[in-house]
This record gives C-alpha cells, structure tokens and sequence, in this order.
C-alpha cells in the first residue's frame, strides 16, 4: 500500500507494458523536448542556464535543453562552477564541449564559486547557529551555485537536474540543486538517464564513474544513501525489494517529504484530499465507456489504479494514459479475478491494496458484481463512475 502512495506521488516514468525499451527511451526524449520549448515558449524566456557539473544528470539535462533551445532559437547558456580544484573538472569540460557540438550557439563559461564560499564560512564564523560539519559545508557550495546562476540567467530559465529515484530519497540540497525554474528529469529513474545520455554522445568517463555529489560528504551517492541506485530504480518501477532495503527507503522518502512540497501553511490543511483506488474490471471495448475511463483516470492523476481483468486490455490503456503508473503493469497493478477479488502474484490479494475510498470502472458482468459485492461487505465507500460502465445486459 505504501509503495503505490509513494509512486503517484513520485509519479516516475519508465518502458510501459506494450513498448520496447529502445522506442520508449525515444519517445521520452522527444516529449521532454517538446515540454522544454512549450514551457519557454508560454514563460516567453530567452533561454535556459544551466551549471553543469561533469556528471551524467547535468549532461543529459543540458543536451535537453540545447536541443530545445536550438529548435526554439532560444540561448542554451552552460556555466561550470567549481569550488576550487575539482578532480573531475576535466568531465564537466568534455560534457560542455559535447552539448556545444550538438547546438553550436551554446555559450559556456567557467565561474568559480570558491570567493562565495570563502566569504560565506567567514561570515558565518562564530554564529551560534553555525557548524562546520560535513552536511552543513556540503550545502552550502550547490545553494552558491545556484544563487550564481540566477545571477547569470538575465531572462533566461535555470533548468534542475533532479529526477524521481533523487526525488523519492530528498537526495538534493533544498533550494540548492532543488531550486531551479524548471525540472526536465524529474520523471526519469537512474538506469534511463544513463540509457537516454547514451545517445547524445555523453562521454565515456561520465557514463563509467559511480554517481557522486561531490560535496565531501561521502565517495559516492550510493555510499551516502546506504541503497543501491538498482533497488532505488527497481522500487520506482513496481518490482518487490527487499524488506531491508524498502524500509529503508520508505523511511528516506518519510523524513524528506518537506523538500518536494512548496513552504508549509495553514492552506494545506484546507486542502487535504482522501486517497482513492479506483479499480477498472474487465475488458472494455466500446468506445464511448473507453473514452470516459481514459479521460477520468487522465483527470484524477492522484489516484492508484488497479485492473482487475484476465485478458487484453484495449491500446488506448496503454497509449493515452498520462501518468505511467496509472497504466496496466502487469508486475505491480494488474490483478487476475480470484473468487470475490483479484490476486496479483507478488502484491497479493486485490483487498490489501485498496484505500477505504474506492471508485469503480469497468465491463458489468458477473465478476464486476461479485467483486463489487465483496467491497460493499467489506465496508469499503464504493463510487461507480456511471459514465465508465457498460450497460447491464438483462
């Protein structure tokens, strides 16, 4: 149950049940493109700066975008940033020179942020609120460096490299790294991002070192983590982890829920919504009831959606869907009708998925009774969604 809350809320992307991994890595380039000129165009900004740092999310971000700016006519403005001597800075400069060839109007340039840094600890020097520990010098050098780009961007956009297996653990530094204009990443899983920079030509240095923030807080990101990107990836994509493991990730995604929501007020109480399961049943074919479900689950991102069915499911399922956890996987969200429910192999009995407030769409026939009785007698709040039903046959 915690996983399907904590993925809708994430909502990552990734190869949904009926694409090949080549054709969704693609098709997920080309619609983070788009999104980047349809978001310039409608913020009417002049480009997109962007630090980058020499590793594999930066230049991925910035091949994004410099493939957008050049179809918009938009500047693509990359800025390195080091605090000092950089032992990989060496990677940030190959990483720059290959997005400049991919849009040769890219401008670069390389401003240190090591006087910033300095003058900050000696300001800070003897505050009782100040400690020089590992955490503390560590966020402070990427809340320089956007504070710097800001500085720099002079109408343009600062893009954020963030993405969904950073995102489920708060591996970021708030309103640091996490407080850009706009997050090209944001749905990708790790294991995609290394895939998709594959075939913008990233370097191969970049691609073959363990990830690391480079803030002298641990070697790498996995070591500060204490969770394989692997298991991280494999979480976001609806596969069983470890019990261990999943805990422990769970308990990440708990303690950082303050960074993925805007500042706190007394106007989030007014707003909190019930979660809500709504359970499709059944193969549907007629086009009216189709449209209907689409167009709904499309409206209500915010709900898990479980299919209850034995058999195909119609294409638009798969192709019009939005949100790509809300589409039938058949690892995580497809159940096989058993008895009065449904029985998913590794997630169980369809009963132990479901919140107290359950919707219902689907084929009405025998199963979608019995299954509607049981949720009934079993004092869930059932809803059906008239418009998403076919007719009763007498």
């Amino acid at each position: 149950m915690k996983q399907r809350r904590i993925l809708n809320d994430i909502s990552p992307d990734f190869k949904r049940d009926h694409q090949q991994q080549e054709e969704y890595i693609a098709a997920k380039k080309a619609q983070t493109v788009d999104f980047i000129r349809r978001y310039l165009s409608r913020a009417n900004a002049k480009g997109v700066v962007l630090g980058v740092s020499g590793g594999v999310d930066s230049f991925l971000c910035a091949s994004l975008c410099a493939e957008a700016c050049a179809a918009e006519s938009k500047q693509m403005y990359i800025v390195l940033l080091p605090n000092g001597v950089q032992s990989d800075f060496k990677d940030a400069e190959d990483c720059a020179r290959q997005v400049m060839r991919l849009n040769p109007q890219t401008m670069c340039d390389t401003v240190s942020i090591a006087g910033g840094y300095a003058g900050a600890l000696s300001d800070l020097k003897g505050a009782q609120g100040f400690s020089q520990d590992a955490y503390t010098l560590g966020n402070l050098q990427p809340r320089l460096r956007m504070m710097y780009q800001y500085a720099l961007a002079k109408g343009m956009l600062v893009a954020g490299t963030d993405h969904a297996t950073e995102a489920i653990t708060g591996f970021y530094t708030k309103y640091g790294d996490g407080g850009s204009d706009f997050n090209p990443l944001q749905e990708l899983v790790k294991d995609d991002i290394y895939e998709m920079s594959r075939t913008y030509g990233a370097p191969q240095a970049v691609l073959m070192k363990q990830p690391a923030a480079g803030l002298g807080i641990s070697a790498t990101d996995e070591e500060e983590l204490g969770i394989r990107y692997a298991d991280i990836c494999a979480y976001l994509k609806g596969y069983i982890i470890p019990d261990g493991v999943r805990e422990k990730l769970e308990a990440a995604y708990a303690c950082s829920m303050h960074k993925r929501a805007l500042a706190a007020s007394l106007k989030d109480e007014y707003s909190c919504r019930k979660p809500v399961t709504h359970i499709h049943i059944g193969r549907v074919e007629e086009e009216r009831v189709l449209s209907s479900t689409v167009g709904y689950i499309n409206a209500h991102p915010e709900q898990d959606v479980l299919y209850v069915t034995d058999g195909a499911l119609a294409d638009t399922f798969y192709e019009d869907i939005k949100k790509t956890v809300n589409t039938p996987i058949s690892r995580y969200n497809r159940f096989a009708p058993e008895g009065d429910g449904g029985v998913n192999e590794a997630y169980g009995r369809l009963a132990h998925n479901l919140e107290m407030d359950v919707v219902v769409s689907g084929r009405v026939d025998e199963t979608f009774q019995r299954i509607l009785l049981h949720l009934m007698n079993s004092r869930f709040q059932v809803t059906l969604l008239k418009d998403c039903l076919t007719k009763i046959k007498k």
